[in-house]
């Protein structure tokens, strides 16, 4: 988590990192960076619990905090965490789940509901929903765009029906804004499986935490980083 007032150093740091061969390799985080040595804490800074118990009530608790990682079963283990540790009444939303076989495949026994249901893709939301009123979430789809309801989006949840979630924007020039979300159809990507799964459920995540290539064009002023696993490969 980088402080404001620190914000030049963390600058300068970054600088150096481009041509100083003592950074190549593993790097050692400078003191304006502040490391923990548990998901726990590093939850409890970033989410303090009068964030969590004011969330409901409150537009901006959720509007500049975020977890980053690296993949999505990290994130999916820091949503989950969070959602649990907020106050209010836990909703379960459970999608519609079916598939589109090739030829090949039509004639083989049908896919378990069971396995169908276990499977998470960055693409698709979750085939169980787990939300409270005030949790963030962003949208996975492009709905409305004039509207502001676009593939990034990020709401606040202002309540919760069976077909319909109704929700605030947070940040951009719809900052506030009410909107209303439907239960939609939604199909995996042709390279994701070696079939074509269609699931009806909201075209939602939750977003306490988000992937790095998720966070792209965010201002933000509180952030955690989840450096458990390599953040970089080779080349």
């Amino acid at each position: 988590m980088v402080a404001g007032a620190s914000n030049l150093n963390y600058l300068q740091f970054l600088k150096s990192i481009v041509d100083n061969r003592l950074y190549y390799g593993t790097l050692n985080l400078p003191e304006v960076i502040h490391t923990v040595d548990s998901v726990d804490t590093l939850c409890s800074i970033i989410y303090p619990t009068n964030i969590l118990q004011t969330a409901s009530n409150n537009h901006n608790a959720f509007k500049v905090r975020f977890i980053f990682s690296h993949t999505n079963d990290t994130v999916r283990e820091f949503n989950e965490r969070l959602i649990h540790t907020m106050p209010g009444e836990l909703h379960e939303f459970i999608s519609i789940n079916s598939v589109d076989l090739n030829d090949d495949a039509a004639e083989a026994e049908p896919l378990p509901a069971v396995y169908l249901q276990s499977i998470d893709l960055p693409s698709l939301p979750l085939a169980i929903l787990q939300l409270k009123v005030g949790a963030p979430i962003i949208l996975l789809r492009n709905i409305c765009p004039k509207e502001g309801l676009c593939n990034g989006t990020r709401l606040r949840i202002l309540a919760l029906g069976r077909n319909c979630i109704r929700g605030a924007i947070l940040g951009g020039d719809w900052n506030g804004q009410v909107r209303l979300l439907p239960r939609i159809k939604l199909t995996s990507n042709e390279e994701d499986l070696p079939f074509i799964l269609t699931r009806k459920q909201f075209p939602i995540k939750l977003c306490f935490a988000i992937t790095v290539n998720k966070s792209q064009g965010q201002l933000l002023q509180h952030v955690g980083v989840n450096l458990r696993t390599n953040a970089f490969t080779h080349g």
